[in-house]
């Protein structure tokens, strides 16, 4: 019988992270962690703690990390306050799907359900957005605890896993047997993958007379590193290729075959592709409301076919007609050997047209006001071009996120991040302080708005102290722009409670030993840039641009991706 050493659950904690090749996390402690943050420091040649300056940045950071790495990511929060401020970032990672493992404190067990100092039900909280929820209050569960979380949240459809560690778990001792196994008997992470045969039955679809066939490449086809089998997928069927939010880096944007993002803000191009196409092919799509508009006029005329990993996707919000379950790469290898090769000469005729028409990736449709005020979809464009499209970018959420998803012009895989499915302001710093953490040679920039970058200017104080090189661009307007824009247009002008009163940037970022430059021209703007490239560490440029420069197209709610509006006038002949 083999007797293994007696251990304190906080050491246990920390050598079973290392254990699962955690190099990083990001902690904030309090009260009923203190014993697990007494033992930290011991481990930290092996896993590198970083203090954010409010849990729900050490939560977007892990989320950051855990996008551009494919690696979970690992945030930590106290009891109370501690574990709450974490449920932005732990429904982030759950709509996104991302991998990540979110660890809280609790009071120890003898004191819960007398509400406690701190203590809140964070198991009951955090339920409804997590893949799965474990407490822990007894040493003994550690290893095996971990074990599994790591396993659930980084196969299948990924997702944040929570665990809840009473106090007691931290200072009691137990036998620490490294060689622990999972018990999971009603997880299966893949789904009975489709059949050869139902792979098959696409090529029927492909062959139907007059078929106009589009690709919606999603964040699912990032998600499972199926860029090549798709590449090799579209080109063999010589298929116009158009992506989700989540889904731009999944297929090569300097592609002839891509036609830009579809959706509320995408390109009019794939918008106006999608709505006349016959047989849409989701790769990894969810068909979130964002995409599909009015489901009812999305729908009309139209067989689907969904390749998928959740089987719970697949017809939940469009009728399928060739559900292709499994992991993406996979059912995309199998497809690329399994069926012969088409083409659609008179489709593409079409959509050639549409680019000529209504302009393609451009600003036809978007043209500089006469203002004193920047552009901002000419900055993204002016920052792609000097980066090469090589940076990783994480945009905040608003008008600059949408700006950045249409105008920079990614080279890489797993290089956008952005709340895509929640749409968390303040996503954009703390995300990209992940990022670069996780890949320190990549060049990371955070995109915000003045609104956004406000949510989370405090994670400033984490670049200094670590001295962690991201660079960052504000677009300062004094509006919260989206919402704005919504009042302009869909609300007769009615500007309620969007204006802004911003501090001085400048002399914010000075206040953390953050260089920084205004820019007012779009010659001092590639100059802040510029600057802000070379500096050795952080630095922060800020633009002043337009509050009323719209993003268009627009596709008005409960309308048709047909319908979008392409002009101001657009929105008084839609109602």
């Amino acid at each position: 019988m083999t007797h293994h050493p007696l251990k304190p659950g906080s050491d246990i904690f920390c050598e079973a992270l290392a254990q699962e090749d955690v190099e990083l996390m990001f902690g904030i402690p309090g009260g009923v962690v203190v014993p697990l943050y007494d033992k930290i420091n011991k481990y930290g040649h092996r896993i590198r703690h970083i203090l954010p300056r409010q849990e729900q940045g050490g939560g977007f950071a892990a989320d950051g990390y855990a996008r551009v790495t494919g690696k979970a990511g690992v945030a930590l929060g106290t009891s109370g306050p501690g574990a709450t401020n974490l449920m932005t970032s732990i429904a982030n990672s759950m709509m996104d799907s991302v991998p990540t493992v979110y660890v809280t404190g609790q009071v120890t067990e003898g004191l819960i359900g007398t509400d406690a100092f701190q203590e809140t039900d964070v198991i009951g909280m955090t339920m409804p957005i997590v893949k799965h929820s474990y407490f822990v209050n007894h040493a003994q569960d550690i290893r095996r605890v971990i074990k599994e979380a790591f396993y659930i949240a980084s196969t299948g459809r990924p997702g944040p896993v929570h665990i809840d560690f009473a106090k007691d778990a931290w200072l009691s001792t137990a036998p620490d047997d490294t060689n622990v196994t999972m018990d999971l008997p009603g997880y299966q992470p893949i789904p009975e993958r489709c059949s050869d045969g139902d792979i098959q039955r696409l090529e029927k679809l492909l062959e139907r007379d007059g078929v106009k066939p589009v690709i919606i490449a999603g964040h699912g086809a990032e998600l499972s590193g199926a860029h090549h089998e798709l590449l090799e997928f579209a080109e063999r069927h010589h298929i116009p290729v158009t992506s989700t939010l989540l889904g731009l880096c999944a297929f090569p944007q300097w592609h002839h075959q891509w036609i830009g993002m579809v959706g509320m803000h995408g390109d009019a191009v794939a918008n106006f592709t999608v709505n006349a196409a016959t047989l849409v092919i989701s790769i990894g799509s969810r068909f979130d409301d964002r995409i599909t508009g009015k489901v009812s006029a999305f729908i009309q005329g139209k067989t689907f076919a969904h390749f998928e990993i959740d089987p719970s996707e697949i017809g939940k919000n469009v009728p399928i007609d060739l559900p292709l379950s499994g992991d993406i790469r996979d059912s995309l290898t199998r497809a690329n050997k399994l069926l012969s090769s088409h083409r659609f000469d008179a489709w593409w005729q079409w959509i050639e047209a549409q680019k000529e028409r209504y302009g393609f990736l451009d600003f036809t449709l978007n043209p500089e006001k006469n203002t004193r005020d920047l552009s901002q979809p000419r900055l993204i464009q002016m920052l792609s071009d000097m980066t090469r499209g090589e940076a990783i970018v994480a945009s905040d959420v608003g008008r600059n996120q949408m700006w950045t998803a249409r105008f920079y012009r990614f080279k890489h895989p797993r290089s956008y991040l952005s709340s895509g499915g929640l749409g968390s302001m303040g996503y954009g710093l703390p995300a990209a302080i992940g990022a670069k953490l996780g890949l320190p040679e990549r060049e990371v920039w955070a995109v915000s708005g003045d609104g956004g970058f406000m949510m989370n200017a405090q994670e400033m104080a984490t670049l200094m102290a670590y001295n962690i090189p991201v660079k960052m661009m504000v677009m300062e307007d004094g509006a919260l722009g989206m919402v704005r824009q919504w009042q302009n247009l869909l609300f007769d002008k009615n500007i309620s409670h969007t204006d802004l009163k911003n501090p001085d940037f400048v002399a914010l970022a000075a206040a953390f030993g953050i260089p920084a430059w205004r820019a007012r021209t779009y010659t001092e703007a590639a100059q802040g840039i510029e600057k802000a490239r070379q500096a050795k560490g952080s630095a922060l440029v800020i633009c002043h641009v337009d509050p009323d420069e719209y993003i268009l197209p627009m596709i008005p709610p409960n309308a048709a991706l047909g319908d979008q509006c392409l002009r101001e006038e657009d929105f008084k002949r839609s109602g």
